[in-house]
Order: C-alpha cells, then sequence, then structure tokens
C-alpha cells in the first residue's frame, strides 16, 4: 500500500499523500482489522430465483450451443419501441426436447417458430423455456426463430446500469444507443444470455429513419433505402461475447488514421458527431500508439479482419468488440497525458473481448487486466515511477469488502464494487513485484493471451499459465488476493538495539495463511534495494547501517502497519 518510513524527516509531499490517503480510505486500518473474516451473508445480497434462471448453465442451456444469430430489427426512435426477429442457430450438444432463452419480461414474444411449426413456450422472470414437438437428437442443426417487440428498458446510468439510451445530440438529432453489459444483451433481443455461449458470429440488419447512420459491430455488408427508412446491414466473423452486441444511431461524420503493421497498413476507423469532426481527428491520432503498444505488449490486435472502431456515443465508454463507444468530451487527463477512455476500452479488445470470462464472478480477468493495462501505458508513456504513481493511485481506491472472485452461477457483478478493476490490477502488480522478473511476467500475459484469444477462460486457466512459466506454485499467491477481502498486514518495528549498537527490523505478516510467501522490498536512502521473505512468525533483519529505510517502495498491495509493541 502507501510507503512508509521510519525515524526520518517527511516532505511536505509524503504528508499531503497520507492525508489524502486517509480521507480516501476513511480510516482503512480499523476497515481492515475488522473484516479479515469474511461473511458471505453480510458481503452478498440474498440471490433470487430469477438471479439463478440468468446465471446458471442449467440442462436447458447446456443442452445446446448457439454458433450463429441473425438478427433482424426495425428500431422506432420516435417512440422508443423494438420490433425484431432474431433466428437463433444452434447444434443440439445432447438429445433435448425443452431450452431456455431469455428476454427481459417487458417486452412481448409474439411468436416462436422452428420451421413451419409454432412451438410453445412459457416465461418464468426473463427466462423462455421453449418446447420442441419432438425429440432434438445430438448433432441436429436447428434454426429457431423468435419474433418480439415492444419498449426496451432505457439506461437509468449507461454504460453501469444498461438499456437503451435515447438521446438527442446538441443539433437535436437522434442520438441513440444501447449498453448491457452486466443487464445482459437479454435487455433489448431474445439471446441465450449466458457468458459461456459466444457465437462464432453474429449478423444485425438494422432499420432506422432516412437521414441518420447505424454503426455496430463487424463489417458493413449492406446499406438499402426504403420508404423514408435506411437499412444497415453489419455482420462479424469472429466470435463474440453477446453483450458486445450493439448498435449506435445517429448523425455519424466517418474518417479514417492509418495504421501501419508489421506487414501491412490498416484504417483504422472512426465515427463522430459532426461537430467533432475536426477535433477528433487530433484527439484520436493517439490511438495509433494505444494499439501499437498493446501488440507489442499482449499480442497482435485480435480482431483485423474485421477493423478497428471508436464510435462516438451519448454515454462515457464500452468496449463493444470492433466498435468501442467513446463519450469522454475529446480531453486528456492532465496528469497522465492520454485520454483514459481510449486507453481502457482499447485494452478490452483483448482482456474481455478475445480472452472472456465464462462467469461475471471471475469479471476480474476482464477489468483488473484492461485497469492494468492502463498503468502499463503509464509507464511506456511516462516511465517507471509514473507507473508506481498511477498503482498507488488504484490502490486509495480498493475497498476490501468483497472478495475479488464473487458468487458463480447467479450472474452477480456489484457495480459500486470497483475492487475488480483496482484491486484486480494491483494483483497483477504485485505479482510481477513477486516473480521479480519482467521478462517472465510479460511472457506470462502473452502466453495467456496467445493461448486463450478467441475462447473462454477462468482463473485458474490464468494460474496455470503463471506456474508454468515460473516453475513455481502460485496458489498462495492468488487464493489469499483474490478469495479474501483484506490485504496482508506487515507488521514492523525498525529500532537503534543500544545493546549491540545496530539497527534491527522486526516484522511479521498478520491476516494470512502459513503458506504466503510474498516478498517485500526494502530500500535504505543510499538507494540499496534488498527483500526480506515475511512470515507469521516474528523474524528480524540485523546489522542494517543508517537511520532511515523505506519498506514496500515498489507499491506491492500490502497493508503496513507500524508496531513498537513487537
Amino acid at each position: 500500500m502507501l510507503q512508509y518510513f521510519n525515524k526520518t524527516k517527511m516532505t511536505n509531499r509524503f504528508f499531503l499523500l497520507i492525508g489524502v490517503f486517509l480521507l480516501l480510505t476513511s480510516c482503512s486500518t480499523k476497515k481492515h482489522l475488522a473484516t479479515h473474516h469474511f461473511d458471505r451473508e453480510e458481503a452478498y445480497p440474498e440471490f433470487t430465483e430469477a438471479d439463478s434462471l440468468i446465471g446458471t448453465l442449467s440442462r436447458y442451456r447446456s443442452s445446446f450451443d448457439v454458433y450463429y444469430y441473425d438478427l433482424d430489427l426495425e428500431v422506432d426512435i420516435e417512440n422508443q419501441f423494438l420490433d425484431g426477429e432474431v433466428a437463433i442457430h444452434f447444434t443440439a450438444v445432447d438429445d433435448l426436447d425443452t431450452i431456455q432463452i431469455d428476454l427481459y419480461e417487458n417486452l412481448a414474444i409474439d411468436g416462436i417458430y422452428y420451421g413451419a411449426d409454432s412451438l410453445r413456450h412459457h416465461r418464468k422472470h426473463n427466462a423462455v423455456f421453449i418446447e420442441f414437438d419432438n425429440t432434438i437428437r445430438k448433432g441436429q442443426d436447428v434454426v429457431l426463430e423468435v419474433r418480439y417487440s415492444g419498449h426496451p428498458v432505457e439506461a437509468p446510468r449507461p454504460p453501469w446500469y444498461g438499456g437503451m439510451v435515447w438521446e438527442e445530440d446538441k443539433d437535436h438529432n437522434p442520438w441513440v444507443g444501447v449498453a448491457c453489459e452486466g443487464s445482459g444483451p437479454s435487455i433489448w433481443w431474445p439471446v441465450k444470455d449466458h457468458l459461456s455461449d459466444e457465437p462464432d458470429s453474429v449478423r444485425l440488419e438494422v432499420t432506422i429513419p432516412e437521414g441518420l447512420f447505424c454503426v455496430s459491430n463487424g463489417k458493413l455488408v449492406n446499406q438499402t433505402n426504403g420508404n423514408n427508412t435506411t437499412t444497415f446491414t453489419w455482420k462479424t466473423q469472429y466470435p463474440i461475447n453477446s453483450y458486445n452486441v450493439t448498435l449506435y444511431l445517429g448523425n455519424y461524420e466517418y474518417f479514417t488514421i492509418p495504421y501501419e503493421a508489421e506487414d501491412t497498413i490498416y484504417d483504422l476507423d472512426f465515427y463522430v458527431l459532426p461537430r467533432n469532426l475536426e477535433k477528433a481527428k487530433e484527439h484520436f491520432r493517439q490511438t495509433v500508439d494505444v494499439i501499437r503498444f498493446f501488440e507489442e505488449t499482449f499480442g497482435e490486435y485480435p480482431w483485423w479482419r474485421e477493423g478497428f472502431k471508436l464510435v462516438e456515443s451519448p454515454y462515457r465508454g464500452m468496449e463493444h468488440q470492433t466498435a468501442i463507444a467513446y463519450g469522454d468530451r475529446y480531453k486528456n487527463r492532465k496528469f497522465l497525458g492520454f485520454d483514459h477512455i481510449i486507453v481502457h476500452e482499447a485494452a478490452h479488445e483483448w482482456w474481455g473481448n478475445a480472452v472472456s470470462v465464462s462467469d461475471f464472478a471471475e469479471i476480474w480477468l476482464h477489468e483488473g487486466f484492461a485497469t492494468y493495462s492502463e498503468a502499463l501505458y503509464v509507464e511506456h508513456t511516462k516511465g517507471y515511477e509514473a507507473y508506481l504513481e498511477y498503482i498507488e493511485r488504484k490502490t486509495w481506491r480498493i475497498n476490501d469488502e468483497k472478495p475479488v472472485v464473487g458468487p458463480h452461477h447467479v450472474n452477480y457483478w456489484d457495480k459500486t464494487d470497483n475492487d475488480p478493476y483496482n484491486k484486480g490490477a494491483l494483483i497483477l502488480h504485485t505479482l510481477r513485484n513477486a516473480i521479480n522478473s519482467d521478462t517472465v511476467f510479460f511472457d506470462i500475459l502473452k502466453s495467456f493471451y496467445s493461448r486463450h484469444k478467441y475462447s473462454i477462460v477462468s482463473t485458474e486457466d490464468f494460474i496455470a499459465v503463471v506456474n508454468e512459466k515460473t516453475g513455481d506454485d502460485y496458489k498462495w499467491f492468488f487464493d489469499h488476493y483474490l478469495y479474501k477481502n483484506v490485504s496482508p498486514h506487515l507488521n514492523w518495528k525498525y529500532y537503534f538495539n543500544e545493546e549491540n549498537f545496530r539497527y534491527e527490523l522486526l516484522y511479521r505478516w498478520e491476516f494470512t495463511d502459513d503458506n504466503f510467501r510474498l516478498p517485500v522490498t526494502i530500500q535504505r536512502l543510499n538507494g540499496k534495494i534488498s527483500r526480506i521473505l515475511p512470515e507469521n512468525q516474528l523474524k528480524r533483519v540485523l546489522g542494517l547501517t543508517g537511520k532511515d529505510i523505506r519498506i514496500n517502495p515498489d507499491q506491492s498491495y500490502i497493508f503496513l502497519r507500524e508496531d513498537k509493541d513487537l
């Protein structure tokens, strides 16, 4: 956590950091000491049948694998109304006669068809159970058509609390979007709403009032004019998280910026409001360096066949695959020198979109990795000391009220809890310190990405790569940082022993298991660096020279507590 000094005159800057730290964490020492015993009932809400229906991979979901969605949608902007039809292409994984898809209750199902047959169905909360007249055999391919209509939920606070966004731009043109991470895509179309099942491809055909433009995922394959309407057809050719399927409707201007890859030149695509066109052309130039850095650090951008798009949106941002939402006023943060939204959302093309989790319980693999990517970009642009300062800022915002990995099978993700973002990033930073080899650490990131892009992963998959590349077992590390809700406390005492005329450091862990073995760095004012390996039993370092030391200057996520009674 915060860097501590012993027996030294602190600078004004350090006093300022202490004050801000205490203000932001609201007496975090007491909080950490009080909550080291994790109480599930207090930390999580009481889960309902609706939570289980959306979060559990029941036999009504696991029995079929969706490989293609064909969505035909008409958007009545004036009345905020959707009228659509979805063809769900799936393969039966087992023999089945009933399946579950999902659609929010406020949207009506106008009919479900298998060929010429109209199928029976019933709804329970947002789950739709569909009964086939005859058994569908394992391995059989099925095309199911679902017709629906209604007024979708309007997003109360996009993108954190999702739904449709019905806005006007400053020139009074309609400006419409959707953001549904967490809420789920069933908020606006019928879908198997479970993260574990990514379709191989999606086609989205959208009919809107003439004069507006529609942007979506993948490539624009067709655009036709009708009776005061325009129909746009977009299609993806890669696997895609269903919550990433999206649309943007507005009065858009389009431009490109060239990106020189190793063996070709790609066009980066940008869709912005006309009044922001010139500003955007300058501001978005930084995107080239962002993508190049992430390619060098993690591996090749995963969607080059469909390109890279930034789309101005009526909400702050969202990592929609190949069509990232941008709504952050074209301003770089002064202390960063770059646009945080561009960096964070672009990082999700690697972490979250290409490498995806099957349950929101492990969303740290999306958000923690993307947040840590911000810190790495700070290191790339401003150097290692700026990187450490950025890490420290993230430390202040950690709550430690719940473990980073939450409960499975209930679609649970508390959007008010930023720990999957900030603590997730600190876990990766602390792992980097523990490994103590950037060569090994960055090989872990690249290998994890290259092995698992276009697929579903778990935390165990990441741990397996860490163990393989380090030749060690890091279960002790992840057991504490992911499944406990308290930082390791390092209790310490540094003093001059008058009996033997030398300085001594006493130290031990608190709130850790016996196998916890995180190295901690000590820096003396002469710059000399050494590492100690604390245990739950009291240990000491003898013969230190000089009265001043700095503990944990590399900002591992630990809580430092001076204890004069040691």
